[in-house]
Parts: structure tokens; sequence; C-alpha cells
């Protein structure tokens, strides 16, 4: 080990420090003899030597070797052992310098913070000890002692050969590790003479690389480093004066970030429900943000901003935000399913809770084809019949319109005695609105001709209906009071169709269709006549479809 360290020294470091601890002496006749030399060899070159902190008994005791000058007042929190094993006393002595080398791994076993100072409870009082890596630097600027500032918390700042080194309050520094593995120089090159030009004016550490004798530790960035790599890496920071911090505003940022993006999150909830994916991505940049910003300050300036906490916060905010629009989905669908179920197909309810229906609900304008059928006679039929028997015959005609209204997809309005109000194109677009109405009007027609024989075989009289169709623009919505309201339409067509109904009585045909389906008819329609509707100015044209077309044209009458 004498001539190793006289090796080093040949070759030019500037510093020597050996990261071992030698507290037991050689008794074998060769052994005695090195541990002079070893002494020798320590006490002529600049040398630094490693003792380990405790709370086991002491063995060989030492001393520190610098001076200490302290800036307030040491706190008595701070936690501090209580033994110490050093070298032997010969070799303590002959050292210019002695660091602790004990590490302190984060509760995870992760090394992320490196100890420069330690406390040691002695009968005499507390003692400051250096880490091994300080005391090595402390001896290649050629300092005697060191400066260390307090606060209330505990250290707070280290001075040295003219430079600041900050401190967490426990006297440790956040380790910045460099890209690059520490230099290695084999003991047998210099051992065999041959010197290394690496070593000149270099800090040079002698360790040992045996397998089992060598201590690794888990950092940030490696799962596995050497001891010695660590005293290497927080060497090389001090010097450079590369120091992590967490800025004094670090705190606010992070807690700043979280509010601003619960507030954008809140305030585009509206637009995200809508655009999942665009929720995605922003969740994806806002949550990302952080780290990009911690990283640029970390490689920039060695501030420490920690993401996790704002990069969480913002998951947790877009997870409740995403489970209050859930549950409002969920509660807009149920109300939906409850509310239409008795007015539209299955199908249909399914897409319209699967769409945008706030406008819908709360009142829209838009073109819609109305259908209104009854039943021709239903005054006379009702002084025939009795009440059981009358809505055994109600019951059976608006059980076929709303089977007929429901295949195609048509909205039921309401139903209004012996008569149903349905219409089309809402609360869901369908371009063919005018095709589905006349197609369920003439189903209609036809299924009650089929089931008039059994109807009658039942004692029932046969039944005749009237439908009128008509479209034109009306207000749909949610319409009623506080206590009670319906989906229903509201509007001139709702009206003229209602009107028109009644001249199928005197055109003496099934199905009358309005000259507001007139006009935009893709299928044929002939005039059926015209004539002149309470509440309407004027004469009113009424068409109907080719095959029910009227044998006679009526005179114009007031209906």
């Amino acid at each position: 080990m004498a001539d190793l360290v006289d090796g080093v020294a040949e070759s030019g470091a500037a510093v020597i420090g050996l990261a071992l601890v030698l507290p037991e002496a050689d008794i074998s006749p060769d052994g005695i003899a090195g541990d002079k030399r070893l002494a020798s060899a320590l006490a002529k070159n600049r040398t630094a030597l490693a003792v380990s902190l405790g709370n086991e008994a002491t063995v060989s005791e030492a001393e520190p070797k610098a001076g200490w000058s302290i800036v307030g007042q040491v706190p008595e929190t701070l936690p501090g052992f209580t033994g110490l094993t050093g070298s032997l006393a010969d070799f303590s002595g002959a050292a210019a310098g002695l660091g602790a080398i004990r590490t302190l791994p984060d509760p995870d076993g992760v090394l992320r913070h490196v100890p420069l100072l330690w406390l040691r409870n002695t009968a005499q009082g507390v003692q400051l000890w250096p880490s091994f890596a300080l005391e090595l630097l402390r001896l290649y600027a050629g300092e005697n002692g060191y400066v260390a500032r307090m606060n209330g918390a505990g250290f707070d700042a280290l001075r040295m050969a003219g430079s600041i080194v900050p401190l967490e309050p426990q006297g440790s520094i956040r380790l910045w590790e460099t890209d690059t593995n520490t230099l290695r120089i084999s003991a047998s090159n210099i051992l065999s003479g041959r010197g290394d030009p690496l070593l000149r004016n270099a800090i040079a550490i002698v360790d040992l690389s045996a397998v089992g004798l060598t201590q690794y530790l888990p950092t940030p960035t490696r799962p596995a480093r050497p001891g010695v790599d660590i005293h290497a890496d927080a060497i090389g920071q001090m010097l450079a004066a590369r120091h992590l911090v967490e800025p004094a505003q670090a705190r606010m940022l992070e807690r700043l970030w979280f509010v601003l993006s619960g507030i954008v999150f809140i305030g585009l909830s509206g637009v995200l429900a809508q655009r999942v994916m665009l929720g995605a991505l922003a969740l994806a940049l806002l949550a990302a943000t952080p780290f990009a910003f911690g990283a640029l300050e970390y490689s920039l300036q060695g501030a420490l901003y920690d993401p996790l906490q704002p990069a969480l916060a913002t998951i947790l905010v877009a997870g409740f935000e995403g489970y209050v629009l859930y549950r409002r989905s969920e509660q807009r669908r149920s109300t939906l399913a409850r509310q239409f179920s008795q007015y539209l197909s299955p199908s249909v309810v399914q897409r319209l809770a699967n769409s945008d229906t706030e406008a819908i609900l709360s009142g829209e304008k838009r073109e819609i084809t109305i259908l209104l059928s009854d039943i021709r006679g239903f005054t006379t039929m009702s002084e025939r019949l009795d009440a059981q028997e009358i809505g055994k015959v109600v019951n059976q005609f608006l059980g076929l319109a709303t089977d007929e209204i429901l295949k195609r997809d048509g909205t039921i309005d309401k139903f209004m005695g012996d008569a149903v109000l349905a219409f089309w194109n809402a609360p869901l677009d369908q371009p063919d609105h005018r095709e589905r109405a006349l197609e369920a009007g003439l189903a209609l027609i036809e299924r009650v001709k089929r089931e008039n024989a059994a109807f009658t075989a039942r004692g029932h009289p046969p039944i005749e209906i009237g439908v009128a169709i008509e479209t034109g623009v009306c207000s749909v919505g949610n319409f009623g009071s506080e206590r009670r309201f319906d989906y229903t339409a509201i509007g001139s067509p709702v009206n003229r169709a209602a009107r028109l109904e009644s001249t199928t009585k005197k055109l003496r045909i099934p199905l009358v269709l309005g000259p507001g389906f007139a006009q935009g008819a893709s299928m044929p329609v002939v005039q059926a006549g015209v004539f002149e509707l309470q509440g309407f100015k004027g004469e009113v044209p009424v068409f109907t479809v080719p095959e029910i077309r009227p044998s006679s044209q009526p005179a114009e009458e007031v209906v």
C-alpha cells in the first residue's frame, strides 16, 4: 500500500485519498515494517483517510483534521452518531485529512443525496466531520478548515476555497451524476513503475475493486454504482459549482400548476366531453409539461422541480372531471330513456342517448313532418258502446298506430282520446322524414283494414280512420311547467295537420297531405281538393297519393 501511495504521488497526483478504513495493525514481521512505511508515505504526501461513523462502539478514536467556523446555531434536532471507526492512530496522525464515507440512501434504497457534513456526539461535545469527498476537496484547495452557515432548519451553506456550496438541512447535497464513467487506473500499472500521466494534478482515490469488497449503490440513473464513483461525482460537481437546488418558489409553482390545470379541465369540460381524443391529448400535454419543464430547468440551471406532484394532480383532476362527466352522461341517458322510451323505438332512444341533446331538449326550431290520425265517427260509436268496449276499441287502434310509427322511428307526441299525434326529424335528424311519415300512414291504413275482420269477430264494429300528414318548421323540445313537461312540437304546421285530418271525411279518403308536405315531396302526389281551414287565411290545397285519389271533387267548405 505504501508503494502504491508513493507511486500515485510520483505520477503527479495533487491529493491522494484512501477510501479505506485500516483499524488493525499487521502483526506479521513484514507487516510491522509495512505499516511504518505506509504511515511514512501518508505523512510525506498530501493524503486523506476514511473514517466510518455509526452508533456502534468506537474503534480507533480519531479527531477531525480540519477546523470549523459556524455561523449560526446548530439545531439540537439534527441527528448525530456516537461511534467512530477509524484507522490506526499512526495512520490517522500521518494523514493530512480524515473524512467520513458513510452514505445516506432514501427509503427506497436509491442514493440521491450525498452528505458533506456529519455530526458526532461525544462526551466533550458535538464534533463536525466532513465527508471523505469534501475533505479531499479541502486538501486540493489548500484550505485549513470550513465555514458552515446554519439556519433554523439545519445546515444552509458551506464556504470553501472562495465558493459557496448550498446545503440541504441535513448537511447534504443532491447528487448530480455525470454521463461518463469515472476514470480508473489499475494499481498494477502504478506498482510496476509505469505511472500514468492522467494522474498529474488530479485527485486520486484508492479503493478496492475485488468482488465482494466493493460497495455498490443504486442511483437515480444507474442500478448499481461503486461507492468511489459517488465520491468522484460529488467532488466533480463541487469543483464545477454545479449544484442541484430546489428553488424557493418550486412548491408555489407546483401548486399553481395544479390550480391552473384544474381550471383548464373544468373550463373545457363541455368541449372535452364531446371530443374524447381532444380530452386525452389535453391530459397528456398537461401531465407531460411538468416533466418537460423540470428536465429543462435541471439541464440548464440545475434547478429541481418535482414534476410528479403537479402531473398526478392533473391526472386526478382529469379523473374527477371525467367521473363527473360520466355521471352526468349516465344521468342524461337515464332521463332520456325514461322520457322517450314510451314515444320512440329503442334504437332511436339509444342513438339519442349517444348524441348531444342539450339543445334538443331545451327547444329548437326544425322542419318536421307531422302525422295525426283518429277514428272516424268516434262520437257516434261511443254512444252505442259502453265504456269498457270503447276503451278496447281505442286501445286497439292506438296500439296499431304505435307499432307502425315506431317501426319507422317516429316520435309519438301524444295520445288525444281516439287520436294519435306523431312527428319525424326530431329529436334526431331524419332526412327522409316525409317518406317515413307517409309510409307509416299508408301502413296504418292497411293494418286497420286487415285487423277489422278480427275486430268485428270479437263483436266490435269495424273502424275507419283518417290520416293527415303535414310538413313545416316547428318549435320542438321540452315544454310544460316545473312540475310536468313533455317533449312536444308546437307550431302552425301542427295546427294545420289537425285541421287537415277532418277533411278526410269530406273527401271520403283515408289519407290527406298538406301543402308543406307536397312542396318537398319526393314521391308523386295529387291535389284532392281546396279548403278553407279554420284559423288559416285563404284557401289551402289538400293533396293525397295517386292510389287513393278521390273519385269526385267536393265543393269548398270551411273545416
